[in-house]
């Protein structure tokens, strides 16, 4: 059986108008993925949840764990 677990992970404090942010975003990221795998979860998808402005400004990771 599977257990399944989303965050969401919220860029709007990042985002600067017509800078490029996608280090920081994958800092945040790689971050939140290291957290959650030394939890036992796994990625299971990544969906960009609102755009402001041709910006990503929350993205939804959903993660699995079989229990």
């Amino acid at each position: 059986m599977k257990k399944y677990c989303t965050k969401v992970i919220e860029t709007n404090k990042l985002k600067l108008k017509g800078e490029d942010i996608s280090a920081t975003i994958a800092k945040v990221l790689e971050d939140e993925l290291n957290k959650m795998s030394a939890k036992d979860w796994q990625l299971f998808s990544i969906t960009p949840s609102l755009l402001t402005e041709g910006a990503v400004r929350k993205l939804i990771l959903c993660f699995e764990k079989n229990v």
